[in-house]
């Protein structure tokens, strides 16, 4: 493993290019096709003007470097043309002052053609003069070459020159078809995007997107593939990897320099070498971020150290009340600080929410408020999304007593006892904004269900409901193969089973769970779950048999568990009744699973139990010990609203047999009452069920 490359956070002109070309992803293809556009450019008197448009962190200068760095290697190229890179914050108020800027540039590359002697007598001459003269100077050394000018933050030179000063410098441009301009912007402002700008539809422009969370991974792989760690590649290749990048990429959104920095910190080997670098670069930040806050008007400022210090999202009425102003006030001004690049929203229904574009600026704000060097809340989650507690708590029985590390790992373990594993938490938003989405919110609850299960298993079922259904299988099969824990990998063979039923591959399915069936060593609830998959397995196949087959070796195999018991006797029960008979077996399966209520922890199950053998009592008619069954059931505790509807209906049906028709609309009464609830949503076996009652009546 060769040492790790130093790549430069905000600064990518002084990182090797090659290391950059090779971390490069999302851009490649945006890349070769600038590239060929410059080369046009120089080659010919078709002439590009490019402008890349997007918030600070987004890869800008990084894109620029390339360009730059493929322009200079091509030989073709070389004596066609001059370049000319400007300072990253150049202050240009004037068309002269913007020449003058190209000139220094030019002389420091290209010192023997533009020296300084040349340019002295402008500083004589009155500006439109000394414009005039440097114009002419740069016709004449450029001698039929292009100039190639590289210039970033056009947007904050467009606005200091004003419209006066834009006119003045698209003449330029126009008389002179000498140049081609490569530029960067963080937002579109007037001078760039209005109609009756003199550069309206001068450039061509490209927005640049921030990482997805696959591109995210993707430059976390190539950085550690060109380190030649391939530990960390394996990691992060394996679904593990994936789901920790996946969380990292809702705490940070898919900023390029959020993940170069962190990058940096993911294959350190101690928390020791790792926090020493962080706050290396904490002291390298601070300043810049503080600066960038005193750019901003009093009222600006505040709401953006307000957004520094709020854990997430903001609604705009929640930030007027403590900054004691109103909600359009705010609302004006957190449009703005949008434009600038500050913040960004998202909607929740009609509302709008905020929070700072950059992660990295709630630092500055962090420590200008602290006082005492107290562990810093980015790093905290840092630790609490990348690490388990497991590997924290590990490595705090290692760190000295008054250590800095043992600072970090403490505060990390007291935020996650308090609030909850941060990683599942972000892990529910990634999935449940994916969903959202597809359109399926009615999935997002099962899909939170599976996180706190496991994490891949969280990545398997996203992957699943977008249809990806090879890359779901094969997160199982990971899981299936390198799992420890016996229940996680029951859970994933059901979600395997659960799969091929979708796809109505039954041998397969069955297969599945019968494989899921046999870890002895799962949890009562891990069963219970898998043979609720069997009982849909069946009814969808039809094969009753074969359900009564497994629910007989589930209640003598997991013997010692009266969940799993109780289950297999109302699933073994259900069978014998489509069958159209056995229906004394099917009573006696109900009754001894009722018989071990006490000892059962999904009540819903005795709730089904007692419904059942209600049903079948009334189809014998004995009503009495149907009504009375049917009463449990609603009087049963967790008893579900299906199976209340259910009791309802069923306790009108036999109401009205026996003539008591004012008991029977108030039990029809009170069932469809119900039956409007969001959370009634019967199964496909209760539905049945329901329907047959309701024909009764």
């Amino acid at each position: 493993m060769r040492e790790p490359v130093d790549i430069s956070v905000f600064t990518p002109s002084r990182t090797d290019p090659e290391v950059l070309e090779a971390i490069t992803v999302q851009r490649l293809k945006l890349l070769d096709d600038t590239v060929a556009r410059v080369r046009e450019s120089i080659l010919t008197r078709h002439k590009h003007h490019l402008l890349f448009v997007g918030p600070r962190g987004s890869g800008k200068t990084h894109l620029i470097t390339l360009i730059e760095n493929r322009v200079k290697q091509d030989a073709e190229l070389g004596d066609r043309m001059h370049v000319a890179w400007l300072n990253e914050d150049e202050t240009c108020t004037t068309p002269l002052e913007f020449l003058s800027r190209i000139f220094r540039a030019l002389g420091k590359r290209y010192p023997d053609c533009y020296n300084s002697e040349k340019f002295e007598p402008a500083y004589e001459l009155k500006p439109n003069d000394a414009f005039n003269f440097l114009q002419n100077l740069l016709k004449e050394t450029l001698a039929g070459r292009t100039l190639l000018i590289l210039v970033e933050n056009l947007d904050a030179i467009f606005e200091a020159l004003g419209s006066k000063g834009q006119k003045a410098l698209r003449a330029m441009i126009q008389e002179d078809p000498v140049f081609c301009i490569v530029s960067t912007a963080q937002r579109l402002v007037n001078g760039l995007s209005s109609r009756e700008s003199p550069f309206f539809g001068f450039f061509q422009t490209e927005h640049l997107k921030f990482l997805t969370v696959q591109e995210a991974t993707e430059l976390l792989l190539k950085i550690a593939t060109h380190n030649e760690q391939d530990d960390v590649v394996e990691f992060l290749s394996a679904p593990r990897g994936e789901a920790r990048v996946r969380a990292l990429h809702h705490l940070s959104g898919g900023n390029h320099r959020v993940f170069i920095v962190l990058s940096q910190f993911i294959t350190r080997k101690s928390i020791d070498s790792l926090v020493a670098p962080f706050l290396k670069m904490v002291d390298e930040l601070t300043p810049y971020y503080q600066e960038r806050l005193r750019w901003l008007p009093a009222l600006q400022r505040k709401i953006v150290e307000l957004l520094c210090r709020s854990t997430g999202t903001v609604a705009v009425k929640d930030i007027a009340k403590p900054l004691f102003s109103t909600n359009p006030t705010i609302a004006k001004q957190l449009a703005e600080l949008r434009q600038k690049g500050y913040v960004e929203s998202s909607k929740r229904g009609r509302e709008s929410l905020y929070e700072v574009a950059e992660p990295l600026m709630r630092i500055c704000t962090e420590i200008k408020e602290n006082q005492s060097p107290g562990p810093l809340a980015l790093l905290v989650d840092f630790l609490r999304v990348w690490y388990d507690e497991r590997e924290m708590t590990t490595w705090l029985g290692q760190c000295a007593p008054n250590s800095v590390s043992r600072s970090y790992l403490t505060s990390a373990l007291a935020r996650n006892h308090v609030e909850g594993n941060l990683r599942k938490h972000l892990l529910k938003c990634s999935l449940e904004s994916d969903l959202l989405d597809l359109g399926s919110p009615e999935v997002v609850p099962h899909a939170e269900k599976w996180v706190d299960l496991s994490d891949e298993l969280g990545l398997a079922f996203l992957e699943w409901q977008k249809e990806n259904t090879e890359k779901a299988l094969g997160i199982l099969e990971s899981v299936i193969d390198t799992e420890c824990d016996a229940t996680i990998k029951a859970h994933a063979l059901r979600m395997k089973g659960s799969i091929f039923l979708a796809e109505r591959k039954f041998d397969t399915a069955f297969k599945a769970y019968d494989i899921a069936l046999s870890i002895s060593d799962a949890s009562p609830s891990a069963v219970v779950e898998i043979l609720l998959a069997c009982d849909a397995l069946y009814i969808l196949s039809g094969d009753s048999d074969k359900m009564i087959e497994s629910c007989t070796t589930a209640v003598t195999t997991h013997i010692s568990s009266a969940n799993t018991v109780a289950l297999a006797l109302c699933m073994r029960g259900t069978a014998y009744c489509e069958q159209g008979k056995h229906w004394e077996q099917a009573i006696s399966d109900f009754s001894q699973g009722i018989d071990l209520a006490d000892q059962v922890d999904y009540k819903i199950v005795v709730s089904a139990l007692l419904s059942f053998r209600a049903f079948l009592y009334e189809k014998q008619n004995k009503f009495d010990l149907a009504i009375a069954d049917y009463n449990c059931t609603l009087n049963h505790t967790n008893t579900t609203v299906d199976y209340k509807i259910t009791a309802h209906l069923a306790l009108a049906s036999l109401a009205i047999k026996t003539g008591d028709w004012a008991t029977g609309v108030k039990f029809i009464q009170e069932g469809f009452h119900l039956k409007q609830r969001d959370d009634a949503r019967p199964s496909k076996r209760i539905s049945l069920y329901i329907d047959g009652i309701v024909e009764s009546i």
